[in-house]
């Protein structure tokens, strides 16, 4: 699964592990999180018809108890997956490309929220 391979790439950031140590999580949150952390998903793939090449786009999701720490976060996730090229996991990373982020204050649970959008295109 490349997911693990873009997980693996955020936990050898010393700066993502100093913020969230080990949470980072696919898909959802866990019940109860420990704030800081990182939630993302695949928001789509788009297979090339005639090279083995995707471009996969995820959607990285920032939360923070601080505004300060959310944006932090998002700029070290852009910074990990920016230009970031070489085999991971397995997998043969060609380019990992910033999209776009937007923020969030998520009222009810008094949280900030960036999410954070990156293209990664690799091969297979």
């Amino acid at each position: 699964m490349i997911e693990l391979a873009i997980k693996n790439i955020l936990l050898a950031r010393n700066a993502i592990i100093a913020l969230v140590s080990n949470r980072i999580y696919y898909s959802i949150l866990p019940q109860k999180p420990i704030y800081p952390a990182i939630s993302f998903f695949r928001v789509s793939n788009f297979r090339q018809h005639n090279i083995d090449i995707s471009s996969l786009r995820f959607q990285f999701d920032c939360w923070a108890l601080t505004y300060a720490q959310a944006v932090q976060l998002a700029n070290e996730i852009r910074l990990a997956l920016q230009r970031e090229k070489g085999i991971f996991s397995g997998f043969s990373i060609i380019q990992g490309v910033y999209l776009n982020e937007q923020y969030f204050y998520e009222s009810d649970t008094k949280l900030h929220h960036i999410a954070v959008d990156m293209k990664i295109i690799y091969r297979g």
